[in-house]
């Protein structure tokens, strides 16, 4: 999970620990309905949630009484469906506002384990192995 926390501070959370480290401004929710409900209890008043992925489902039971005491707002959003157009404005507005964090350090991703290239098919197991938090990586060396 993603997350804006007050005052502009990025922060790359697992999704175990993200309701204990709120509150957050923006949630940018990966991995799907598993996570809405501690999303839900981090998020700031006022703030809101965005769905982008929805790999480990897409059908969760929410808290109403405690979206509207924070005044929270949840929005959904996919690139798949997009004109090429879109997904190219995508492209430059990531060029444009995400890469510069990634360059000074501010934002990090967070990488679960790398392997060499040869090793595709152990990386291709732990990466469908689940419990993960961060990217698999292959290396070409």
């Amino acid at each position: 999970v993603a997350g804006l926390a007050a005052g502009g501070e990025l922060a790359v959370v697992d999704p175990a620990e993200v309701a204990d480290r709120g509150p957050y401004d923006v949630v940018l929710e990966l991995v799907g309905a598993p996570n809405l409900p501690a999303d839900l209890a981090a998020l700031a008043t006022g703030g809101r949630i965005a769905v982008i992925g929805t790999g480990a489902g897409s059908r969760a039971e929410l808290d109403l009484g405690l979206l509207m005491r924070k005044r929270g707002r949840i929005h959904g959003s996919t690139l798949r469906a997009r004109p090429l157009e879109a997904k190219a404005a995508a492209a430059r507005a990531v060029e444009a506002h995400a890469l510069p964090h990634l360059a000074t350090g501010r934002m990090r991703v967070p990488v679960c384990a790398t392997f060499p290239l040869e090793d595709a098919a152990a990386a291709y197991e732990r990466f469908t192995s689940g419990s993960k938090f961060g990217k698999v990586v292959l290396l070409a060396r």
